[in-house]
């Protein structure tokens, strides 16, 4: 937390939905395989995040100095980013070979990016407090800032919401990207404009100030987004000594070579080990997580600030005067190889991908992190706490199905005479309807498609009497609390968890700085409880 930053008390967890569970948020058969210790991940997982003396094997054998000249670049990059004092001692005792860590990874994006990021950052600290726990000895949590992505579309917009629960969307304008050009190095002029837009929408918020604080905290020395991302990483999780990896450093691209160039050697075979594998998970799990075109080569050439696709026999040819990044089938193992890490924070996306890569680990010579699934939370505002408690306290029914949630409790405040008046006037119909149709068919025999079409229309009328009533107590509960039909878009906009759309610091406006560091202990918690089978998904107070 920077200086001057507003603190709260308590991180109230509302609900705890398992994943998976037929009422909570589906869960990825991957995941659930890796929470179980099932046969896929017993095949495709070398060490298992719940087994802690392979987890303690794997930390005591990877644990070493990291390259002198990679230690002076990462401590030079965070004395000028501000990192505090917590960061830059794990970054020594990392430098040294004291310490391991635990990993989690994101591109850099405007106002850090979605939610999901802030979530899995927190997980990398949880599961470095909680290896540390179960004896791998100190553990430090990484972030690996993938400045070197160049999917801008992917990156561009944030999603904030105000105070009326109103969302925005902001995004960097197209001047800000060149196709091609690796998103780490959009200019900083465009992504420090939607600062004054984003602290307008969050104006009136608990946070915002605080919001502001770390912002200009984090913008005062980059020189680009991706540092843009790293300034502010490192000043929500100073007091967890977050340590930050940029790939475009010179060092680490150095010290990153001698592993690109055994995959080069071995590049045909570790294509088709990676397809072979692909096409097994995908007979096991129903899909795969890397295409064909993503294992026909696994590197990109960087040149000028931008990246291209580089067949492996072209790089070969090349030699070491061509500079070169790993693609998403190579840098896991990169940044397993560079760095002593022992567990990485996953998403479903992450571990599809980690399992069809067990070969290229060996391929390499790169002994894997364990995957542990990271931390996934919905952040509910006081309307929709208040909405849970009137609703009967069902937290997730009203995250997953708002309006049917609304509409049982307009039909709740309809007066109890009323519906029975209006009951006793459809089942009155009905029975002089049936009546009039029976008496009818003894006269002529016409007479009750007549009546059956009469009826239908009478009954149609009843209906719409009786959702004219209703939408009168729908208005009157609008009236009443005008935020509830603004929930569904918060809860889950655009139809996916909230994790997936709202900003990051969208958390902080709201509740101020601190909530990073009770985000990191819940997440620790949770690190212990997926070493122990058990997975859940947080409903929390916002």
């Amino acid at each position: 937390m920077v200086p001057g930053a507003l603190s709260v008390t308590a991180l109230a967890v509302r609900a705890r939905v398992a994943a998976g569970a037929g009422s909570g948020p589906p869960a990825d058969p991957l995941s659930l395989d890796v929470l179980a210790s099932g046969p896929i991940s017993r095949e495709r997982v070398p060490v298992s995040w719940r087994d802690t003396e392979a987890l303690k094997r794997l930390a005591e054998s990877k644990r070493a100095p990291l390259p002198r000249a990679l230690a002076d670049e990462l401590a030079e990059m965070h004395r000028r980013l501000g990192a505090s004092p917590a960061s830059l001692a794990n970054l020594d005792r990392l430098a040294r070979g004291e310490a391991v860590a635990a990993v989690a990874g994101q591109q850099p994006a405007p106002l850090g990016g979605p939610l999901y990021s802030l979530h899995k950052t927190a997980s990398a600290v949880g599961l470095a407090r909680e290896a540390e726990r179960r004896g791998c000895g100190p553990c430090v949590p990484l972030f690996w800032m993938h400045g070197e992505d160049s999917d801008f579309a992917e990156i561009r917009s944030a999603t904030l919401c105000d105070a009326e629960l109103q969302l925005h969307d902001l995004q960097l304008p197209d001047s800000a990207h060149e196709d091609g050009v690796l998103v780490g190095s959009i200019p900083l002029e465009p992504v420090n404009a939607l600062v004054k837009p984003a602290l307008d929408v969050w104006q009136g918020l608990p946070g915002c100030a605080e919001a502001a604080r770390v912002l200009q905290h984090a913008s005062a020395r980059p020189r680009d987004l991706g540092e843009a991302m790293t300034a502010l990483w490192l000043a929500l999780f100073r007091d967890q000594g977050l340590v930050v990896v940029d790939p475009r450093l010179p060092a680490f691209r150095a010290a990153a070579r001698q592993i690109l160039d055994r995959y080069l050697e071995r590049a045909d075979e570790l294509h088709a080990a990676g397809r072979r594998a692909g096409a097994r998970i995908e007979a096991l799990a129903g899909r795969r997580a890397l295409t064909d075109a993503a294992l026909d080569s696994f590197v990109f050439e960087i040149r000028d600030g931008h990246r291209r696709k580089l067949d492996a026999g072209e790089a070969r040819a090349r030699g070491a005067g061509v500079v070169l990044s790993p693609s998403v089938a190579l840098r896991p193992a990169v940044q397993d190889g560079v760095f002593p890490t022992v567990a990485m924070a996953c998403g479903p996306g992450e571990l599809a991908y980690l399992m069809e890569l067990k070969e290229v680990f060996a391929g390499v010579g790169v002994r894997a992190a364990a995957p542990a699934l990271r931390l996934g939370a919905t952040w509910l505002p006081p309307a929709a706490v208040e909405l849970v408690e009137a609703a009967g306290g069902d937290a997730w029914e009203v995250v997953a199905h708002t309006d049917a949630v609304l509409a049982r409790l307009a039909e709740a405040h309809v007066p109890g005479e009323l519906q029975r008046a209006l009951a006793a006037a459809r089942a009155a119909l009905d029975q002089s309807m049936a009546r009039l149709n029976e008496v009818s068919r003894e006269f002529d025999s016409s007479l009750p498609q007549m009546i059956e079409s009469a009826r239908g229309k009478m009954d149609f009328q009843v209906s719409r009497l009786a959702e004219g009533v209703l939408g009168k107590a729908r208005g009157r509960l609008d009236r009443e609390h005008p935020l509830w039909r603004r929930l569904r878009y918060v809860l889950q906009p655009g139809d996916k968890l909230q994790e997936r759309r709202l900003a990051s610091l969208d958390v902080v406006a709201r509740r101020g700085g601190d909530v990073v560091r009770l985000l990191c202990d819940l997440a620790a918690e949770h690190a212990r409880a997926t070493a122990g089978g058990v997975h859940e998904h947080y409903l929390l107070e916002a």
